[in-house]
C-alpha cells in the first residue's frame, strides 16, 4: 500500500526537538570515542496543534487515527524536509460545541526504501 502524506498546516511556531542514539567508550587518559548508533541515529519530534472548526478538523483527526502509532505516513516539516513520521500522544479537547483543538507528536520513522515526492 503506499504512504498517504499528511497535507493539513499546524498553528505557528511548531518547535522540533532533535535527539540522537550515541554510544560511547572512555578511556583512561582523557579519549572518549562516540558512534551513532544504527544507520538513522537521528529522531526528530515535532509537537504539533490543529486548532478549528469540528467540520474543518474532522478530517486530521480521521486521518491521525487511522494510522494510529503504527502506521507512517509522509509529511514535510517546518524547515521543508519531507520525511516519514509517526503520530503519538493524539489529544482532543472540544473548545465548545463548534470548534476543537488536536494536538499530536510527529516522530521520525524509517523504511528501507527511498521517499518519493508525489
Amino acid at each position: 500500500m503506499a504512504l498517504q502524506t499528511f497535507t493539513w498546516s499546524p498553528r505557528n511556531g511548531p518547535a522540533g526537538d532533535f535527539k540522537y542514539r550515541t554510544s560511547s567508550v572512555q578511556y583512561g587518559d582523557g579519549y572518549e570515542a562516540v558512534t551513532g548508533e544504527g544507520i538513522n541515529p537521528e529522531t526528530q519530534l515535532w509537537p504539533l496543534t490543529f486548532t478549528g472548526m469540528n467540520e474543518d478538523m474532522k478530517p486530521v483527526l480521521k486521518f491521525l487515527r487511522e494510522h494510529g502509532e503504527v502506521k507512517a505516513f509522509k509529511w514535510t516539516n517546518p524547515l521543508g524536509e519531507l520525511g516519514l513520521y509517526r503520530a503519538s500522544q493524539l489529544k482532543v479537547t472540544a473548545l465548545d460545541f463548534a470548534r476543537m483543538t488536536i494536538t499530536v507528536t510527529f516522530a521520525t520513522a524509517y523504511r528501507a526504501e527511498p521517499i518519493v515526492q508525489s
